[in-house]
């Protein structure tokens, strides 16, 4: 990735922050992914979820105690073809790096266009 977003752990509306990771191309984040047979469904349900580690001081100030999981580049190969300890021994919140983050401003709301199976724009 080369920004992701956050939000502040907070009731009311969501205030989305972008978070750069400095002046790297991109980052590599953890994920883990699974196949599921439903019975109802000929073809397997993929499913994949983003792991998360404690926030690093800048991603604290929100406040929210969670970010992604970034891995750095010398664990690709483990976190991809290691053993499920070792790959979990990857996992680490990354400090000390120079992010910036910027509240992401709202534009205002507009009258959506109803959407319908033949032009389902409306959902965009």
């Amino acid at each position: 990735m080369r920004t992701f977003k956050e939000a502040p752990d907070v009731p009311g509306p969501t205030i989305q922050h972008t978070i750069t990771p400095g002046n790297l191309g991109a980052i590599g984040v953890a994920f883990i992914w699974r196949q599921f047979d439903v019975p109802e469904n000929a073809a397997t349900m993929p499913a994949c979820v983003m792991v998360t580690m404690p926030a690093n001081q800048l991603i604290a100030t929100l406040p929210t105690d969670r970010m992604p999981a970034v891995l750095a580049d010398e664990d690709w190969d483990t976190w991809l073809r290691g053993a499920p300890d070792e790959a979990k021994a990857c996992l680490k919140t990354v400090e000390g790096v120079r992010w910036t983050m910027a509240k992401e401003e709202r534009a205002a709301k507009g009258q959506r266009t109803p959407s319908t199976a033949s032009d389902p724009t409306g959902l965009f």
